[in-house]
């Protein structure tokens, strides 16, 4: 909704923030190879780094929704398609991709419960920062269509992490019955 009205506010038109260098096929190469690579890298990512309190707090943060059955299948492209629309699509072109990725770690803040700085905070908004400027780079060089899939892949990969360290016992203080996460990005 948001980016609609940026584009009623700019007199762009919304087709105009899938623009590409590349066909249709050729997006599609692209957004199945990245993801692959970000399926494996979110892998080891994991595997180093799951004792560490950052990894933790990550999974706690996320292990408040609801993962159970297709959840994660429904909830990973709204998240997805949603978010790169509105800040790759219209806000990077607005704003560039320094700002439109700062305002992207600071729509995670609730998800990821920043609520002091610290030094997991830090560690957090970082890698979120990252993630955004690589999205940003594929959504410059390949198109929108290809950040879409790879951000939603993404979060696929996260969510059913998430959900398989639960379902394992493999954090400490879990519950079997999620409580919602209200409003997270």
């Amino acid at each position: 909704m948001a980016a609609f009205l940026l584009c009623a506010a700019t007199g762009t038109s919304f087709s105009s923030l899938f623009p590409s260098r590349l066909s249709f096929s050729q997006e599609a190469i692209v957004a199945l190879g990245l993801s692959a690579i970000a399926c494996l890298n979110a892998w080891l990512g994991y595997k180093l780094a799951s004792k560490r309190p950052v990894a933790k707090h990550t999974i706690e943060s996320y292990s408040r929704l609801d993962l159970r059955g297709w959840n994660p299948l429904l909830l990973a492209p709204a998240a997805g398609i949603g978010e790169e629309i509105l800040f790759r699509g219209a806000l990077q072109t607005l704003l560039g991709v320094w700002l439109s990725s700062a305002l992207f770690v600071l729509a995670h803040t609730k998800a990821y419960r920043f609520n002091g700085l610290s030094r997991r905070v830090l560690l957090q908004a970082a890698g979120l920062f990252a993630v955004s400027l690589v999205l940003a780079a594929i959504a410059h060089f390949a198109g929108l269509v290809p950040a879409i899939i790879v951000h939603t892949v993404i979060d696929i990969t996260g969510l059913y992490t998430v959900r398989h360290v639960i379902a394992q016992g493999l954090m400490p203080n879990n519950s079997s019955k999620p409580t919602p996460l209200r409003g997270a990005a």
